[in-house]
């Protein structure tokens, strides 16, 4: 991890020289600065992957977990059926045994011949009403008489 760091702020470096060399002598101070920074990038960079890896790691292990938890519901869920698919199952059979140990056999008499078949009449339609006749209007009301004159027209 130390080594790719190294390797990583190296390279950083190399390219910063590089460029500067392009533009001119370069002194200890520029040379020492350009160390420290590309020290500095390299350690940062290497914590952004450290961590995007963490992260992956642990988004899998989630998964996983998951999936492990879903496996183990959906066992449980089974285990949990077929204990009451049994029990309904004992249920059942100490029913019939105890229908059949307290009510005695019945003598298997002959059944009788039903009664002769007869054909059932079909019910006669029942008659439709006539069809009603529209209410009749009732009288527009007449005014009664009023202790007031009607108005005059002719004024």
């Amino acid at each position: 991890m130390k080594s790719d760091k190294k390797s990583l702020a190296n390279d950083i470096m190399s390219a910063i020289e590089a460029k500067i060399g392009e533009a001119g002598e370069q002194t200890k101070k520029v040379k020492k600065a350009i160390e420290k920074t590309a020290s500095q990038l390299a350690r940062k960079l290497d914590k952004l992957i450290h961590k995007a890896t963490k992260k992956d790691e642990k988004k899998s292990d989630k998964v996983v977990r998951k999936a492990e938890k879903k496996a183990k519901k959906e066992g449980e869920k089974k285990a949990k059926n077929e204990a009451k698919s049994s029990k309904n199952a004992q249920r059942t059979e100490n029913k019939k045994a105890r229908a059949t140990a307290t009510s005695p056999q019945p003598v298997a008499l002959p059944k009788a011949a039903p009664a002769s078949a007869k054909p059932v009449a079909k019910p006669a339609p029942v008659a439709k009403p006539a069809a009603r006749k529209a209410p009749a209007s009732k009288p527009a009301p007449q005014p009664s008489a009023t202790t007031e004159p009607a108005m005059a027209s002719a004024e």
